[in-house]
């Protein structure tokens, strides 16, 4: 059945199968993501999936730039919204990698990611993405190497939640977040 925004406007059927892969990997895990299961939840036949994805391993690698764009787009609202143009971009970062705005969608991307994580071909765009936020970070306005001491932290939490590590939690991730935003501002590059 075909899915509707609130508005009543049709959701394109690329989008509705990107849905319907977030929601079995939701639903089921990543190792029912097949493309049978994509296009019944999406309500599409399994010849228009192949259309717009002619293998999982389409499907898979556009999930993972749909989690990089979303990314992209929060962090430069963050940034748009900040008042502070020096170290905009790493306290976006921070902020975007340790406050989902859809937890769910967040827990969906963590096991994508968890389940394509030694496979180079699914990677590289995320690589390239990642590549490009650090030149971000090292001309943000800040101290370049203190920039990637904060990027290096965040990944680091990420990969700890990724692998169910020990990390710190409630008030302590808090105060760990808080120092690493205060790092970014430029008064902390002046000390």
């Amino acid at each position: 059945m075909p899915s509707t925004p609130e508005n009543g406007a049709s959701v394109p059927v690329r989008d509705r199968l990107l849905d319907a892969a977030e929601a079995v990997v939701a639903r089921e895990g990543v190792s029912h993501l097949t493309l049978e299961a994509v296009a019944n939840e999406a309500g599409v036949s399994k010849g228009g999936l192949l259309y717009h994805f002619p293998a999982k391993s389409a499907l898979i690698t556009a999930v993972v730039e749909r989690l990089g764009n979303r990314c992209e787009s929060r962090q430069a609202e963050t940034v748009a919204a900040d008042p502070q143009r020096a170290g905009a971009f790493a306290r976006a970062y921070v902020t975007v990698r340790t406050h989902p705005a859809d937890p769910q969608r967040e827990s969906i991307h963590t096991a994508v990611l968890a389940a394509i994580g030694t496979d180079p071909e699914y990677l590289d765009p995320l690589r390239r993405r990642i590549a490009e936020w650090q030149q971000r970070l090292e001309s943000d306005g800040i101290d370049p190497v203190t920039a990637t001491i904060v990027r290096l932290a965040i990944d680091g939490l990420a990969v700890g939640r990724l692998l169910k590590v020990p990390m710190p939690e409630g008030e302590m991730r808090e105060r760990v977040i808080e120092k690493l935003v205060q790092m970014t501002q430029p008064k902390a590059q002046e000390k």
